[in-house]
Order: C-alpha cells, then structure tokens, then sequence
C-alpha cells in the first residue's frame, strides 16, 4: 500500500543502522550530493528545511534517493519515495525485472513516464519495465520489494536466496525474508510457526484437495486450520536453527538471534524497539507462536510523532533510547530495560512554549519563524533559536548548521543538552 512519505524537518539526525553515536560525516546515498557536516539523511525524501519560513514544503517522490545499509556479503537499501503511476493509493510489488501497481482508479493523463495500465476485473494495473534501483542499477542483480511507504532493494550474496528468499546479516545475526511465502491457497490467511509446523487460519471452504502439497486442512468452529509438518526455510534449513514468523505479506526466518528469556512475550503484548535500519519509536508484538514480530516505525507527520513512552526523557528523544521506556525491568539480565508497554499506556502529551531548549518533533513545534528543531544523532531534539542577528544567552552558543539548502545560524546549549 502506498503512503504519503512521512517528512520530519531536521537538521541534526541520526545515522542508520543503529542509533548511538555523536556528530559525524553522512553516511553513503545513492543520487545525492553531501549535505555538509552533521547532516545525515533520515527515513524520508529530503524536505527544503525553511519551508516553515516560505521554503517548499510539499511531499514528493525521490526514486533516485537511496539510504543504504553495508554488509559483508552486500548492501541493502531503502528508498522512501519511489515512482508510482500518481499520487492516488496503490499496492506495488517487483515481479522479476518489472514493477506492477494496481489501483482503483486509472492514472491523471494515462501515467507518468514508463507506466504502461490497463483495467483488469475491478482493478486497475500498472506496469513498469524499468523500475529504479540503487547506484542505477550496478551492483545487482537487486532483490526489490514495497514495505510501507517503502522500496527496499537487497543485493546480499550470503545465500539462503533458494525459493525466493533474500538473506542479510545484522548485529543480532542473520535474518531471510521470502516475498511469496507457500499457503494452503490463494485467499488471506493468517500464519505462523510453532513447533516446526506451520499453522495458518482462515474462514470460507476447505481448499480444493485438502490444500495441496503438505497442508493438512481441517474445519474448527467457524475456522479452516490448515498444518504443514515441513515449512519452507532458507537454504533448505541449512544452518539454523530459523525463527520464523509471517509479517505482512513476508514470511521471515532469523538465525542466530538470541533468545531474551524475557518470559513476558504473551501473544498482544508489545514493547518499544529499535530496528537495524530505522530507529524511531517503533513498536513489537508479541506474535501467537510466542515470538516477537517485526518492529515496526511509527508514522512521521508534520505534527510529529504520534506515540513514544510516557516520560519526560521519551519526550525529548525522537529516537529509540531505551532509558527513557516506561518499563525499565532488566528480565533476561542483558543489561538493558525490556521495554515492555505498559497496557495502561497513553500517549504523552510533551507540553511545549517554542522557545529555546523546549521539546520539539519538527520545526514548527519551536517559537520563531526562523528558530529550528535540532536533533543530535542520539535523537535527543530540542528547540534552537535564531542568532543570525542577535546573541544568544549565557550557557548557549550560536552555531552554524548545514543543510540541503543553506546554512542556519542557531542557539544551541553548551554541552548540547538542556538543562
């Protein structure tokens, strides 16, 4: 499904693949030219930083503009607008060398550039035989799919890319996503692995010969449950042991990922997490295997972020930052607070005035026409405040800060935190 590409005006962010660290150069993107010191791209097309004060602020495609992860055996790497036959909704996927969209509705004009759509049932369906890819194309072949608001494109080499799967390997250890995981048939099921089975549920018929290959399908009350004894895993179950779970229209296996013994993974419950390439609020549910599921980021709007943990300290971190979670009980003895979401959970409020040092999400959360909201690369934000004419007070410095667009002059607290 497509989505408005989430923009959050920044100047300091984080740099991906994990989100400690201090001020420092960018990170390699594709189609892009340096931003400067202390510029790293986020998760988003790039937005002009004034558009608060007249810039442009409009959201817009960027299927050039690639953020890329390096890994031993290959890259993996997210684009946050890509191309579609317009700004309507479509679901899109990559089938072979080509991407295929289908909507409601045909496109304004017949489609932009090299779609090619035509009416299909109820549908309408776009086609493209020259779909974008990282660095142009070099470095493929590229295993390319839709997440979200998201093209991600994996050239990984590490195998485990039989029966469709694309493999990479990450700090916790190797995980495998495979985009046309095996069901009993072609209606919507809902999966998952228990015990070495696969287990999927759905409503309707008994599939046509009891669901084919190795499912065993049976009615329970107003449910058909089918089982598969032998479920699909990279490399043909090679390595392992694979942890695997259905997420979305994916099914994922992860090798080597240990165990958090947290003993508080009861189907529904969710807790706050960082991702190996995105690090904002997201949220993990427990999945009804007992296994956590994806972490999946928040929506990022003009207005900010819509949920973060209830303290001061996750009001003022834009990004994960596991001491400021609600939940700060270290159960597995990794050191670390679970993070678990407590079900009295609501979002804070973060009261902000705009002026220096106050919390902010974008730009437009701080006072001045012309005050920013900076962000240092650990995600702690606050409100700076323009010094391109006047002082700033004691216990700040006026600082330039490069953008895409321009240098800004702000107020920045010495030490680079508030008081």
């Amino acid at each position: 499904m497509r989505f408005a590409p989430s923009l959050v005006a920044v100047v300091f962010v984080l740099a991906l693949g994990g989100c400690k660290g201090t001020f420092g150069d960018a990170p390699h993107r594709d189609g892009q030219p340096g931003d400067g010191p202390g510029a790293v791209p986020t998760p988003a097309c790039p937005i002009d930083p004034d558009c608060h004060i007249g810039g442009d602020c409009s959201i817009y495609e960027c299927p050039e503009y690639w953020i890329c992860e390096d890994h031993p055996t290959g890259k993996r790497c997210t684009n946050p607008g890509p191309a579609y036959p317009d700004g309507g909704s479509w679901e899109c996927e990559d089938v072979g060398m080509t991407t295929v969209c289908r909507s409601d509705h045909f496109p304004d004009g017949g489609a932009d550039g090299s779609w090619n759509c035509e009416r299909q049932a109820e549908f309408v369906v776009c086609t493209t035989g020259s779909p974008d890819y990282p660095d142009g194309g070099a470095g493929g072949p590229w295993n390319c799919w839709f997440e979200g608001e998201f093209r991600i494109c994996d050239n990984t080499s590490s195998g485990g890319d039989d029966g469709g799967w694309a493999c990479y390997d990450t700090a916790s250890g190797r995980e495998c996503r495979q985009r046309t995981p095996d069901y009993p048939d072609d209606r919507d099921w809902s999966c998952y692995d228990r015990d070495g089975a696969t287990t999927c549920t759905g409503t309707g018929d008994l599939p046509d010969g009891g669901g084919g290959g190795d499912w065993i399908c049976e009615l329970m009350a107003e449910f058909i449950v089918c089982t598969s004894g032998s479920p699909d895993y990279p490399d043909s179950g090679s390595g392992g042991p694979w942890d695997c779970f259905y997420s979305g229209e994916f099914r994922v296996c992860r090798e080597g990922y240990p165990d958090d013994g947290s003993g508080e993974c009861v189907a529904g419950v969710q807790r706050w997490c960082d991702d190996h390439v995105y690090c904002s609020w997201g949220k993990q549910t427990c999945l009804p295997s007992g296994d956590w599921g994806p972490c999946v980021e928040p929506t990022v709007t003009r207005e900010g972020i819509a949920d973060r943990p209830a303290t001061a300290c996750g009001c003022r971190y834009f990004y994960f930052n596991d001491a400021c979670c609600e939940d700060q009980t270290d159960r597995n003895g990794d050191g670390d607070p679970d993070c678990i979401i407590p079900s009295d959970h609501a979002a804070p409020a973060c009261p902000s005035d705009g002026s220096l040092c106050s919390y902010c999400d974008v730009h437009g959360d701080c006072g001045g026409p012309t005050d920013a909201c900076l962000f240092a690369r650990d995600g702690y934000a606050l409100c700076g405040q323009d010094c391109t004419s006047a002082g700033c007070p004691a216990g700040y410095g006026c600082q330039a800060i490069a953008t895409s667009s321009g240098t800004l002059h702000q107020c920045v607290p010495d030490g680079g935190r508030c008081e």
